[in-house]
């Protein structure tokens, strides 16, 4: 398992902030150092399913895309783009997704909104999330038994579906299954979040998802289909995740969000030296300036936010999204002052 590689950088561990991406020799304003590649895992929310092509994530100020492929709940910009999502699929991933917009349909009644479940109790700890993957990985397996056709997951024939969980699972496990050696050398050793559910309710509609999946999905995905894969995903996205919004770097519409590994090993500035910018669903990282060797390479999580905030604002959405207390020149300097 390893990080990605680049004449422009290297990836080691940074003192106080795990791996980080730091100039091999000088970079010229300007220049790109790395291009992520298509994402291991994306979901498009349920809200904009009919907006944002499903290959290209390309949106047009919120009107409905023309093509449309009502079996498996997509839409495309163009036709090219319809023929290369189901060459990107194949056979297998086109089937897992009818079903699984053939099960939505059928459970529509209980599909959760847009926002999604309102958070119930405390933050669960590693045994909480243990025990609870672990009736959903014995409720997979009756669920796997049922489908031979004498036995079937009744118990949750009134469950809660959730479609954008289920869809980031599905995009996931499709990803592990066609690309088992990316997935073990790319995927498995980005950072892991082993408490990434902010609530119970949280915790329980993923390992939901999870099971729900095992009673539909086609038989080739049952090696793909286990509770491993779905946790890492999880557990990946907690700290890894690019939001996919209306525009090509930043914008107004959160649409959905992606796993993208090769990316996920800059660390965040308020004061970036590296510019990203979404071209369809790939990432661009361009230098913003001059970066000497040895100089870390950084993003922004704040999504070009950091420009109007506050060191205190900044550094309380950090917290709340990502999980630490920035620390970087910019804070440092303006909170001494």
């Amino acid at each position: 398992m390893s990080p990605p590689e680049s004449e422009w950088f290297k990836v080691q561990t940074i003192p106080n902030a795990g791996r980080g991406v730091l100039a091999s020799k000088r970079i010229p304003a300007g220049t790109l150092i790395l291009n992520s590649q298509p994402a291991a895992a994306h979901v498009i929310f349920r809200q904009y399913r009919k907006e944002v092509c499903a290959f290209c994530f390309a949106y047009d100020r919120g009107r409905t895309l023309a093509v449309r492929e009502n079996e498996v709940g997509k839409v495309f910009c163009s036709v090219e783009c319809q023929a290369q999502w189901v060459l990107d699929q194949g056979d297998v991933g086109v089937a897992a997704w009818r079903e699984l917009q053939r099960y939505v349909m059928l459970k529509r009644k209980f599909v959760l909104d847009f926002a999604g479940l309102a958070p119930v109790g405390a933050k669960p700890g590693l045994d909480v999330i243990r025990a609870t993957w672990r009736d959903a990985e014995a409720r997979r397996r009756a669920a796997m038994e049922g489908k031979g056709g004498k036995r079937g997951p009744k118990a949750n024939a009134n469950q809660s579906v959730d479609p954008d969980i289920l869809g980031l699972f599905l995009s996931g496990l499709l990803y592990h299954a066609k690309y088992p050696d990316k997935w073990r050398d790319e995927v498995l050793c980005l950072a892991m979040d082993e408490e990434p559910y902010k609530s119970l309710t949280d915790l329980e509609a993923h390992s939901n998802a999870f099971a729900q999946l095992a009673s539909i999905l086609p038989a080739e995905l049952s090696t793909s289909l286990n509770d491993n894969v779905c946790q890492v995903l999880t557990q990946a996205g907690s700290h890894n995740a690019f939001g996919i919004r209306s525009g090509s770097e930043d914008g107004e519409e959160y649409m959905g969000y992606s796993l993208y590994p090769a990316a996920s090993y800059f660390n965040h500035s308020c004061s970036p030296n590296i510019v990203k910018k979404r071209v369809g669903r790939e990432w661009e990282f361009s230098s913003a300036r001059d970066i000497e060797v040895g100089e870390e390479c950084c993003i922004t999580y704040l999504g070009g936010d950091e420009k109007d905030l506050t060191v205190d604002e900044r550094r309380t959405r950090l917290s709340d999204v990502w999980g630490f207390k920035c620390m970087c020149t910019r804070c440092s300097t303006e909170a001494s002052r």
